[in-house]
């Protein structure tokens, strides 16, 4: 008996392979990275994309740990989920800030619309004479 093993012979790795990763769980990462990027760095136009990084990352977590044997890339759905949820939070409270900004503008200018001290180029020029 010779102790080498035939030509292409693989010895078979120890254990059980990995299962292969969750076919949605790379895309509920990049919706969450992107959806807060876009919150962060645009001024809360991610508000749009983070909620389906959220979504997507808790259905595909879901799935995973239903049959933890069949897909792996937890770990992407859940960088997905987290990232979706404060891209979601810091969106909402950017465009809370634009609404509220832009309320306030147009309160500021019905106010200033109906100011009755208007003062003329008249009134002006009598308070500078009267100075001087």
């Amino acid at each position: 008996m010779t102790s080498t093993p035939p030509p292409g012979y693989q010895p078979a790795p120890y254990g059980f392979p990995p299962p292969p990763p969750h076919p949605e769980a790379n895309s509920a990462m990049v919706f969450g990275i992107v959806g807060l990027c876009l919150s962060v760095m645009c001024g809360g136009i991610g508000v749009f994309i983070a909620p389906f990084g959220w979504a997507k990352g808790k259905r595909v977590m879901a799935e995973i740990d239903a049959n933890p044997a069949a897909y792996s890339g937890r770990g992407n759905a859940q960088a997905g989920f987290i990232t979706g949820l404060i891209g979601t939070i810091f969106g909402a409270l950017y465009m809370l800030f634009w609404v509220v900004y832009i309320v306030f503008i147009i309160v500021m200018i019905v106010v200033a619309s109906n100011e009755s001290d208007v003062t003329t180029f008249d009134s002006v020029s009598a308070m500078l004479s009267s100075r001087i």
